[in-house]
């Protein structure tokens, strides 16, 4: 699975719309749609912020490991 595509499951899993994302990281829903498309990568620290608020681990949404949480 992509970035993208792990960030869609877990949010979708939460039952939050992008725009609940965006919030609580602090930036746009179109922008947190262009991440979930793969069409951008978020800076590192974007990243974290949303592992943290999904309750994964950044390995997880980089697809290093597909343990959500260590």
């Amino acid at each position: 699975m992509t970035f993208g595509e792990r960030i869609t499951l877990i949010r979708k899993q939460l039952k939050w719309a992008q725009e609940d994302l965006a919030k609580k990281v602090g930036t746009s829903a179109p922008i947190i749609g262009r991440y979930e498309r793969d069409e951008i990568k978020p800076s590192i620290e974007v990243a974290a912020k949303m592992a943290e608020l999904l309750n994964v681990s950044l390995d997880y949404l980089v697809g290093k490991t597909d343990v959500l949480l260590d």
